[in-house]
C-alpha cells in the first residue's frame, strides 16, 4: 500500500490538473475535443488517489505480480493514446493547412488575372477617348 502523504498528494495533483484541464476548457481556450483526454485521465487519477487497491485489482486480473508494473503499463498505455489523438489531430490539421494554402495562391492568382484585365480595360477606354 501507498503512504498517506503519498496518497495525499497524487489526490492533490490529480485535482489540480483536472481543475486546470476543466476551467481552460470552460473558458474557451481548450477545446473540448483536445481536453477531453485529458480530463478522462486526471478524473482517472483522481479515483485510483482515492481508492489505489485498484491497481491490485488490476494487476490481478490482468495477470500481473507486482501492481506496480500494472501502474506502468497503463501510464505508458495512456500515453500511446494521447500520443495517438494528438497525431490524427496534427493531420487532420495538416491537410486543412494544405487545403488552405492551395486556395490561397488560387484566389491570388485569380486576383492578378483581374488585376491584368483592368488595366487593360483602363488603357482601352484611355486610348478610346
Amino acid at each position: 500500500m501507498i503512504t498517506l502523504k503519498l496518497q495525499l498528494l497524487l489526490i492533490a495533483f490529480s485535482l489540480v490538473v483536472l481543475i486546470v484541464f476543466v476551467n481552460r476548457t470552460r473558458r474557451y481556450k481548450l477545446e473540448l475535443k483536445y481536453a477531453l483526454v485529458w480530463i478522462f485521465f486526471s478524473a482517472a487519477g483522481v479515483i485510483v488517489s482515492i481508492f489505489p487497491q485498484i491497481f491490485f485489482f488490476i494487476a490481478r486480473v490482468m495477470g500481473i505480480e507486482v501492481p506496480v508494473n500494472a501502474v506502468f503499463l497503463l501510464a505508458v498505455s495512456a500515453i500511446f493514446l494521447t500520443l495517438y489523438s494528438l497525431t490524427v489531430s496534427l493531420s487532420n490539421h495538416s491537410r486543412k493547412l494544405r487545403t488552405l494554402t492551395q486556395e490561397v495562391g488560387l484566389m491570388q492568382h485569380k486576383m492578378a488575372e483581374m488585376q491584368q484585365r483592368m488595366k487593360q480595360a483602363e488603357g482601352e477606354a484611355d486610348d478610346n477617348a
